[in-house]
Order: C-alpha cells, then sequence, then structure tokens
C-alpha cells in the first residue's frame, strides 16, 4: 500500500470514529436538553420522572444501538466506512444526534467566558464544613448509595457569601442620596432528612449573623410533608430578626402547598405569591412580589409606575426574567436550579430546570434589567454536590 493510500484510509478512520463520537456525544446533550426544559414546565412529577428514566437508558444505550446499526464490518464508520456508506436511517440518525454537538460547544464556550465568571462573583466567601464545625454525626443524614459514594460530595458543606449590587431605576421616585439595603437569600431547603435538621439550624445561627435588613426565601422547602413541621420550627426564628418573605417552588407543588404556606405564615413569614408587598426599610419605600409560575398562583402585579424606591420580585425559576422585565422590577431573586448540583471541568454545570438550560444555572447577572441573582440553593432532592456548594447569601444592593 502507497504511502498516500495508508494516510487516506487513516484520514477515513478517524473520520468515522468522530462521526460515532459525535453522535454519542450529541445523542448524550439531547436527552439533557429534553429533561432541562421539560423541567420548567408545570408537568406531572411522575411524568417527569419517567422522561428521566427514558434519559437514563437513552444515553448508555444509544452507543450499543448505533454498533448494532452500523456493525464493525468492512465499511462500518469504525472501519474506515464514510458516513454516506451507511444505510439511509444510519445516516439520519448519526446527523440528528451529532448536530446537538453544536449546543455542547456553545454551552461549553459561554460558561468559560461568560458564565463562570457570573457565578462565582461574589465580595467574600466562607465555607464551612457544617459536619466538622458543629461535631454532630447527625448533619449528614442518612444519604442513598449514590451520595455515599459520590467523591467529594459537598452537601454538608455551606458557602456564606457576600455580594454586591448596584441598581440604577429610570423608575420615578423621589430624589435621596443613596442607600444599602442587605437582603439575606436562600432558596431550595428541600428538606428529606439528609442532609439532617442540625444542618439547617446551623444555616439558621449564620442566617442570624447576617446582620440582614430583609429575609428571603425562594421556594422548595421540603420533600417529604412529614418533616414540615420542623421545617418551620427551624425557620421560625428568622421572623424575630427581619421581615422575612417567601414564595414556594415546583417541589411544595407536588404536596399540599397550601397547607406548607398556612404554616409557614403561621409561624411570621409572609407570602408574596401572585401579589406585592410595600415594606419601609431604612427610610425607604420597597416593593415585593412574588411569582410561583409557573405552577401556582396568579401573576404578580405591574410595578413600573410605582414610586417606590426599590422593587424586588421573588420567583422560584429564573424562567420568569423576561416577564419581570415587562412588570417593571428592578431585581429578581430565584433559586430551582442549584447551580447544576454537578459543575464539569471545563464543561461546567449540565443539569439545570430551565428554558435557558444552564446558562442561567447560579449567579449573578448584573448586566441586564432586571439584576437577576440566582442561588445554588441550600438542599436537593437528591443530595449530591459536586463542584456546587450549597449557600446562604447576603446581597448588599445600593440603590
Amino acid at each position: 500500500m502507497s504511502e498516500s493510500a495508508a494516510g487516506n484510509e487513516a484520514v477515513s478512520l478517524l473520520a468515522g470514529w468522530m462521526w460515532f463520537a459525535a453522535s454519542v456525544i450529541g445523542n448524550a446533550e439531547f436527552w439533557v436538553i429534553l429533561v432541562n426544559r421539560s423541567h420548567a414546565l408545570p408537568i406531572a412529577h411522575r411524568r417527569l420522572k419517567l422522561l428521566r428514566r427514558l434519559h437514563d437508558l437513552a444515553v448508555p444505550l444509544w452507543p450499543l444501538l448505533l454498533l448494532w446499526l452500523n456493525g464493525l464490518q468492512q465499511g462500518s464508520l469504525l472501519r474506515g466506512g464514510s458516513l454516506w456508506q451507511q444505510s439511509l436511517w444510519t445516516r439520519r440518525l448519526v446527523l440528528f444526534t451529532s448536530f446537538w454537538c453544536l449546543t455542547l460547544i456553545l454551552q461549553v464556550l459561554h460558561w468559560q467566558f461568560r458564565q463562570k465568571r457570573q457565578a462565582r462573583e461574589c465580595t467574600a466567601s466562607r465555607l464551612y464544613d457544617v459536619k466538622a464545625e458543629t461535631k454532630d454525626s447527625a448533619v449528614a443524614g442518612v444519604p442513598g448509595l449514590l451520595a455515599a459514594v459520590w467523591p467529594g460530595n459537598q452537601y454538608c458543606q455551606l458557602d456564606v457569601n457576600l455580594k454586591q449590587i448596584a441598581i440604577r431605576t429610570s423608575r420615578q421616585r423621589a430624589e435621596q442620596p443613596p442607600q444599602t439595603l442587605r437582603i439575606l437569600h436562600f432558596s431550595d431547603l428541600h428538606f428529606t432528612g439528609t442532609p439532617g435538621l442540625s444542618y439547617y439550624e446551623f444555616l439558621v445561627q449564620q442566617a442570624e449573623l447576617q446582620a440582614a435588613d430583609l429575609i428571603v426565601f425562594t421556594g422548595d422547602l421540603v420533600d417529604k410533608p412529614e418533616l414540615l413541621p420542623e421545617a418551620v420550627r427551624i425557620l421560625q426564628p428568622l421572623t424575630r430578626i427581619a421581615p422575612c418573605l417567601f414564595v414556594l417552588g415546583n417541589h411544595d407543588w407536588r404536596y399540599d402547598y397550601e397547607q406548607i404556606r398556612q404554616q409557614l405564615v403561621e409561624s411570621g413569614w409572609r407570602s408574596v405569591a401572585g401579589t406585592a408587598m410595600l415594606l419601609r426599610i431604612r427610610d425607604r419605600m420597597v416593593l415585593i412580589g412574588g411569582s410561583e409560575r409557573p405552577w401556582m398562583s396568579d401573576e404578580p402585579p405591574q410595578v413600573r409606575e410605582s414610586f417606590s424606591d426599590l422593587t424586588v420580585l421573588l420567583s422560584h425559576s429564573p424562567d420568569q426574567l423576561r416577564r419581570a422585565e415587562q412588570l417593571g422590577y428592578d431585581l429578581m431573586l430565584s433559586g430551582h436550579t442549584h447551580g447544576g448540583q454537578v459543575i464539569l471541568p471545563l464543561i461546567g454545570p449540565v443539569f439545570s430546570p430551565s428554558r435557558y438550560g444552564v446558562a442561567l444555572a447560579a449567579g449573578l447577572f448584573q448586566q441586564q434589567s432586571p439584576v437577576l441573582h440566582v442561588t445554588r440553593g441550600v438542599g436537593a432532592k437528591d443530595p449530591v454536590r459536586w463542584n456546587c456548594s450549597p449557600e446562604l447569601t447576603l446581597l448588599e444592593v445600593s440603590f
């Protein structure tokens, strides 16, 4: 065989392997996109669970199916055959799945050059190993097999951080010197028993130290309804420090969410779901609205013509961002996405239940209106965290 022919054969072999790899990777990306977008919709939990099971099967089985369709005989992709030599259905499936590699490439570029900086932007941060801090083995709860064996699992850590936000509103308001409001923001507690109750007690102890003017919780309180009384008991002391406002989330929607809301309200927390509340804080009028869309409650009111000094929207999902802009809010605070829970080297977060995919998975997004803060949250139904520790955030909002 001539040197030229050998070179052509090597190129053909490489091209076939690249098509195979692109198909496998693109298939996984397609199913991740489908799972992310579907979890942003008001779809019943059992159907979402079925979709996730299909994802769990489709990702590992696709390479085997591709091998079955393509084979290992002479002329197959893995033996140096061109894509156009394959059967019509094989060509169509390989082209369709390979297409989704483009979205993965764009996602990686967005993460590396923009989103990673936004996700990590903070003025000060302290990471606690809560089990070591409390010397309480019950902090860990009873993790499942995946959580127990996952290397470097951070679900029992807590990042207490400070982030600074500058708001410049064009809405009419009285001329006054600049003011700074300290908002304590946390979300997605997901009481399941893992981590244990003492973890959340430590969280509240840290929250009490932050000298906040306003405390807000943006949804997903429980995943085991029997833990609701304990969850309410643990959060109740915060109501003695500052006004405490909340909205509920899609996991609360799965249960008797009005009972969850009622018990929180009876403990001193204030629900702003589908409405808005005007508070006087540090000699300024602050209007706080709430959205539990698309799962529950009415839409929050329009505030563009409000004469308040600052307008804040609590929205469990960051997907309400464009609606918050239309309604005239200055700042939106969200959770729901857990920061992705697992952040892979180079790639970044993978799973994020949002119609924006992972683009708004976590962080401070200041170069837009309204300014958006998406917290990584505290808990999770599946207690696995990697490169994405739970967080409690104090926002210093100047306006």
